[in-house]
């Protein structure tokens, strides 16, 4: 008796599946031929692309926003095989697609890249192609558009430098550079390794000329080398990431560092942008009495680490700008410095870290694997008509010296925002804690030119600067009165 109720009863069960599918009715779709798609972009914009390395992933979203499903006959990328683009839907690769399905009041994602073929060409390529939504008897497109730009590879392995990191000896790959000509602007070098600058070679970077680094790349000048970057205004040598597009613009840390080794000599930089690496400059020491480095005309910006960091150097430097570091624009350990019309301005911020340490500092030690201090005496440091400025309330110089040896520094007609007791004769002329008056210090649209203080307020920099400076022009090639403004900006009404 129990079979069969169990029989009727899954009888009753499989009545009442097929009753509810027959009641069923088939969906109801939008079919009116004036309804539209929305967009998130009508355009989908790649910024510069090197040559066969692809793009990062665009996204487009797809909106339905009536109350009913749309049935998309057809999604297509016109290019087709032919397209540098390529497009996925759902999971789904094929650059023709049919009956994608768009519930009511839903949204779709559309993800999007680009590869460009070499073209031997130094000028960029515009390239460009259009995503095609099909239905209810009408079409709509997006645009794809991207500039592509062939460069010149540098992805040998030449060499393993090893580096003492003060636990492991690391093997650093190189690429070796070629010094047998200069370097100039066309076609961009894109390095996957660290560039080597051998002893007794001389790099030189012409005006116009751009570098791009893969994030474990970067620049060494070895002992004996040289590195001559011979930039000009509006022609400067960039130092930068291989990503330009807009997701990468203002991303720190893209890049390594360009490293100074101990006893490379008679650097000169002039008229260069580095941005967006871990540490701009690395300086080592000096290991004979000619110049490590002078540098001039140059921003450096957006740094993960450090602007310039330099470790018994001997550096010169005018006219810069360094800028939105994580740790510190300026650290100075031991050495011989001079800095005139610099601006050292950090408002950098980051998602997941506030900055806790100064701007600039001062040091005249070192600790050992031992914990024992090393002693390196400042030997001359001195900052002329120079802005140290930033986001950090608790000040943005710190000095931090021993007082076993005896250090030379000295800060004169500079605007520094600090907490340290600046009554003392290594301080002459300072504007302490003034509001330089930067034009913006909004991210992403900084500007460390100087705007000029509100009618109600006094600037702490316009005409403060040394009187008859011999660094006549300033960082926008602007001629400097006689009363200069402090920093690398003369200000201009």
């Amino acid at each position: 008796m129990s079979k069969i109720i169990k029989i009727f009863a899954l009888i009753a069960f499989l009545g009442i599946i097929i009753l509810t599918e027959s009641c069923r009715k088939d969906p109801v779709f939008n079919t009116d031929p004036s309804f539209r798609l929305e967009f998130s972009n009508d355009t989908i914009r790649f910024d510069t692309i090197f040559t066969s390395l692809g793009s990062t992933t665009l996204s487009l979203k797809v909106y339905n926003r009536s109350n009913k499903d749309i049935d998309i006959r057809t999604i297509q990328l016109m290019g087709k095989e032919a397209s540098y683009f390529r497009i996925t839907v759902d999971g789904d690769t094929s650059l023709f697609q049919r009956n994608v399905r768009l519930r009511a009041k839903d949204s779709l994602f559309i993800f999007i890249r680009v590869t460009i073929d070499p073209n031997n060409d130094a000028n960029p390529l515009a390239i460009w192609d259009y995503i095609r939504f099909s239905y209810n008897n009408r079409s709509q497109d997006v645009v794809l558009s991207a500039f592509g730009q062939d460069a010149i590879f540098h992805h040998e392995i030449d060499g393993y430098f090893p580096y003492f990191d003060g636990t492991d000896t690391l093997y650093i790959p190189y690429t070796i550079a070629d010094c047998s000509t200069p370097w100039t602007a066309g076609k961009p070098h894109v390095m996957f390794r660290y560039l080597l600058v051998q002893s007794g070679d001389e790099l030189i970077l012409e005006a116009g000329t751009r570098l791009h680094f893969a994030p474990d790349a970067g620049l060494i000048v070895d002992n004996g080398g040289s590195l001559k970057i011979r930039g000009e205004f509006g022609r400067e040598v960039v130092f930068d990431g291989m990503r330009m597009d807009e997701a990468y613009r203002n991303t720190t840390g893209q890049w390594g560092r360009i490293w100074l080794f101990a006893g490379s000599i008679n650097n000169e930089i002039n008229w260069a942008i580095i941005r967006n690496g871990k540490i701009g400059l690395l300086v080592d020491s000096m290991a004979n009495d000619d110049r490590t480095l002078t540098i001039e005309n140059t921003i450096i910006d957006n740094m993960q680490s450090h602007g310039i960091w330099a470790r018994n150097a001997d550096i010169l430097g005018n006219n810069l700008q360094v800028s939105n570091c994580g740790e510190r624009l300026l650290e100075l350990v031991g050495g011989r410095y001079a800095f005139e019309h610099c601006t050292f301005a950090n408002y950098f911020r980051h998602l997941t870290s506030f900055r806790r340490t100064a701007s600039v500092l001062l040091k005249n030690y070192t600790y050992s694997n031992s914990a024992e201090i090393s002693l390196h005496p400042l030997m001359r440091a001195d900052f002329t008509s120079c802005i140290i400025y930033g986001s950090r309330t608790e000040g943005e110089l710190e000095l931090d010296l021993k007082s076993e040896t005896t250090d030379n520094y000295n800060f004169s007609y500079c605007n520094i925002r600090t907490r340290i007791n600046t009554n003392s004769s290594r301080f002459q002329e300072c504007q302490i804690n003034i509001d330089p008056f930067f034009k913006n210090i909004t991210p992403p649209n900084f500007d460390f030119d100087i705007a000029g203080p509100p009618s109600s307020q006094t600037s702490g920099v316009i005409g403060k600067g040394k009187p008859g400076s011999l660094i006549s022009r300033d960082l926008k090639n602007r001629l400097r009165p006689w009363f200069s403004t402090i920093g690398a900006y003369e200000f201009t009404e």
